[in-house]
């Protein structure tokens, strides 16, 4: 097995499969991540109506995450975060429903799905403050209940961590050597502000949550804020994800998909103030900013869509292109590939493996470093910065193949 990342397989392994069964496709992983996506949507009906059973409140809530942009987006996007965000939900579902049945089986699947989600991305574990906050405020304390909740958390945990461990082993003997095992910080106070500022403003607006549903979402959480202001759920809910929001700024600036987690939230946010609003009149106008909450994502990623401008090299859009860079990438050498700030989609689509060269303004000791630890060269679209870099570290290189604007340079 060769792991890439930190995140369980599922979500790669099922796609392997299916590309095994039905051959190849570019499509293929687009409707494997919308069925997943479906399930997310009505996982998060179900969770809304813990909370909100009357039958508009569920309905509408689920209905709102078609319209928030970044789930728009990434619905049909090959993220494993989908995976993880259907679990969570479900998991969530499945918490309150042994809660009522006091069932072993309902404590273990909850268990299972929490751990997938943890697996595949330990944030997704973030409905445990809010079960928490349900036992604290139900005084679940009862042997059998108790032995439950160990056996939930013995499992979501315990596996999540256990697997991170064998992760972060299986990437290092893959050449990965440091993809996302860590929390990157940003150096200073400014750049820390600068981005806060910019993902509370411009993202929340446009893309986390959507210029029409801002004022629901807004007035919802008032509502909640008014009226269960005290309540253990919600207050446990606001620390986990303040402190979230706080330790994922630099991901949270260029990865827009680490905004799913909180999209039941949001759900629930509109559920609330749908709950709170039972008259015909409010209903329609609260209604008419919903059903135009897809419009604005569709306006607002549609440019995504266009393989021109995808936000990636152009040249990672053309199959011949990307055949001969992969016959030139894929071997056991290590590479130091970049500049991506993703420190991925490069590697994905060259094959490669090896070390993220993030920006242009990372420090050239990278490139020393990168060496010692077993980098046999470099693959880039900027050749004049990378070898500004390895006159800087004293590093020689030589040019062995060049395609299009792409080079392989070798260290000598």
């Amino acid at each position: 097995m060769v792991v890439t990342g930190p995140q369980f397989t599922s979500y790669d392994y099922t796609l392997a499969l299916i590309y095994k069964v039905f051959g190849f496709s570019e499509t293929a992983h687009r409707w494997f991540s919308l069925i997943i996506s479906l399930f997310a949507i009505w996982g998060t009906f179900a969770v809304i109506s813990l909370y909100f059973p009357n039958k508009n409140a569920p309905a509408w809530g689920a209905l709102a995450l078609i319209g928030i942009p970044e789930f728009y987006y990434y619905s049909i996007a090959a993220v494993p975060d989908l995976l993880a965000l259907a679990a969570m939900v479900w998991g969530w579902r499945w918490f309150y429903r042994y809660l009522e049945s006091k069932q072993f089986t309902d404590a273990l699947i909850t268990g299972i799905l929490l751990a997938l989600a943890g697996m595949t991305k330990l944030m997704f574990l973030v409905p445990g403050f809010v079960f928490l906050g349900e036992i604290i405020r139900r005084k679940a304390w009862d042997k059998k209940l108790l032995f439950g909740f160990s056996l939930v958390g013995a499992i979501s945990l315990g596996g999540s961590l256990l697997w991170y461990l064998w992760a972060k082993y299986l990437t290092s003997i893959n050449g990965i050597e440091e993809f996302v095992h860590a929390i990157r910080f940003k150096e200073n106070w400014e750049q820390i502000f600068a981005v806060f500022f910019k993902n509370a403003s411009s993202d929340f607006m446009e893309t986390w949550v959507g210029y029409p549903l801002v004022i629901p979402v807004v007035l919802g959480i008032a509502w909640i804020l008014k009226y269960h202001r005290y309540d253990l759920r919600l207050l446990l809910s606001l620390m986990a994800a303040t402190l979230y929001y706080v330790f994922m700024q630099h991901q949270l600036e260029h990865h827009g998909y680490y905004i799913l987690l909180f999209v039941p939230f949001i759900a629930l946010a509109i559920a609330a103030l749908i709950r709170s609003n039972e008259s015909v009149k409010k209903l329609k106008i609260w209604g008419v900013l919903i059903a135009l909450a897809p419009v604005w994502s569709l306006i607002r990623m549609s440019h995504n869509f266009n393989s021109g401008k995808a936000g990636m090299p152009s040249v990672f859009t053309e199959t011949e292109s990307r055949t001969q860079m992969q016959m030139r990438s894929k071997s056991e050498d290590l590479w130091i590939v970049g500049p991506d700030q993703s420190g991925c989609v490069s590697f994905y689509y060259l094959g490669a493996k090896g070390f993220p060269w993030y920006n242009l303004n990372d420090r050239p000791s990278e490139f020393s470093r990168f060496r010692s630890m077993g980098a046999k060269g470099i693959i880039t679209d900027s050749e004049k910065e990378a070898l500004d870099y390895c006159r800087k570290e004293n590093l020689k290189v030589e040019r062995i193949y060049e395609y299009k604007n792409w080079v392989w340079l070798r260290f000598i």
